[in-house]
């Protein structure tokens, strides 16, 4: 290596790092300003913050190097730009493709980089985000209940308390609004002066135990049914304890917590292959299962039944060349008779037997009907396991399109810089 490589490629180590610091910052940032509702009232500690974005953080990675290859190489040649090194090199006779090999030497090792975290680093920080923030929504159900505030975690309830104890157990001012029964406009609300939150040791149900409370069940339209003897415009009852049980599988079930909603986030580029493979071969066997499909059943039993036919007339103790004679002058004969005979109707239906042509034709109308049946499954399948293979497929290529973006963005960010003319010098100044 030249010396005027290694003096690009070292000008290359603050920019990269400053660019790909910025890149990051800016997705986590995007990241948190999209998601902070649910993260909020959750009782998160500082560690278990950090952990999450340090997770997420690596999950961005892929995207982060475009940017930082092209900000970097902006800057670098910008700067070589502004201090007259570029016409310098040019006057030396070095050609400005030569200039930007350094630079082409440091997005081929980003394009290397950015493969390894897509196959290796990626998916196990994407999975262990997801584990991590599962498991803070199954350990701590309790902190989402807020004071004065609307809790809409479970469905088809809303949750309201005015007060909440520090030790996170016992709550005063209870309301729980029972939305599931929208459709026939019923008002569901159950109140109570004190309770206590907890969860099952099993993690399985939130349970509020409520002490001295009420419940109200008003019909919106039941007004107009006040002549019947058994409507209830409006029912109330008062208990002591009451215990309210909140199945936690939804919490459970959403893995992703809508940030990881895609399997493929979490697997490798090997793994993304081998998915493509199982699809590809189903949709391979439901080809193979569609395509004799389209032979008439009826047509394989009267083929069969001729080759029952001709085997039971086949001549034994004879050589071949006189059965393959015989076959011959049988097929022959056969056609023959049959082409003289057909001559005598003027169609298909007349060489039906009268007595039996209802029962075939329905026996035909039901072997349409059951071979309509299953092409039209076959096909529906072919398209499903089409799409599943598209999905597994745009995985894979996304891994290896934004290592790609990586070089075509040098080639990009170079030239603009050498125009521009304005390099990490500046924007260091600039920071300070």
């Amino acid at each position: 290596m030249k010396i005027l490589d290694k003096y690009i490629i070292r000008s290359f180590f603050a920019p990269y790092i400053i660019s790909f610091l910025i890149a990051e910052f800016i997705l986590i940032m995007q990241f948190m300003w999209k998601y902070i509702d649910d993260f909020a009232g959750r009782g998160l500690s500082l560690f278990d913050f950090m952990k999450l974005l340090l997770y997420y953080g690596a999950t961005v990675i892929p995207m982060a190097v475009p940017i930082t290859i092209l900000i970097s190489s902006v800057m670098v040649y910008g700067n070589l730009g502004e201090k007259y090194e570029l016409s310098s090199m040019k006057t030396a006779g070095i050609s400005l493709i030569r200039i930007f090999f350094p630079g082409l030497i440091v997005a081929v090792f980003t394009f290397g980089f950015s493969i390894f975290v897509s196959n290796y680093l990626k998916p196990k920080a994407a999975y262990n985000f997801l584990e991590t923030f599962t498991s803070l929504k199954r350990k701590k159900p309790t902190l989402n209940i807020q004071e004065k505030v609307f809790n809409k975690e479970f469905d088809g309830f809303t949750i309201q308390v005015n007060k909440k104890d520090k030790d996170g157990r016992r709550i005063e001012g209870v309301k729980i609004y029972n939305v599931n029964d929208r459709t026939s406009e019923n008002y569901n609300v159950l109140t109570a002066r004190n309770g206590e939150i907890f969860t099952t040791d099993d993690g399985r149900y939130f349970i509020m135990r409520l002490y001295d409370g009420n419940q109200y069940i008003e019909r919106k339209n039941s007004s107009l049914k006040r002549s019947s003897e058994n409507t209830f415009p409006l029912i109330r009852y008062s208990f002591d304890t009451l215990e309210k049980a909140f199945d936690l599988t939804l919490f459970y079930n959403d893995n992703s917590g809508n940030f990881f909603s895609k399997r493929r986030d979490v697997m490798n580029s090997i793994q993304l292959m081998e998915e493509i493979d199982t699809f590809r071969n189903k949709i391979i066997a439901e080809k193979t299962f569609l395509r004799p499909n389209f032979t008439s059943i009826l047509d394989t039993r009267i083929k069969q039944e001729i080759k029952e036919d001709r085997s039971m007339m086949r001549p034994h103790n004879i050589s071949d060349f006189q059965r393959a004679e015989m076959k011959r002058t049988y097929s022959n004969t056969y056609d023959q008779y049959i082409n003289r005979e057909l001559k005598a109707y003027s169609s298909f239906s007349e060489t039906i037997d009268s007595s039996r042509r209802y029962e075939l034709l329905e026996m035909s109308a039901e072997n349409v009907s059951y071979q309509k049946n299953m092409i039209s499954n076959s096909i529906s399948n072919i398209d499903r396991y089409k799409e599943y293979k598209n999905y597994w497929e745009l995985g894979l290529h996304q891994q290896y399109s934004w290592a790609l973006i990586c070089i075509v963005f040098l080639f990009i960010g170079a030239p603009l810089g050498s125009i521009i003319r304005k390099g990490v010098m500046e924007f260091l100044s600039w920071l300070q």
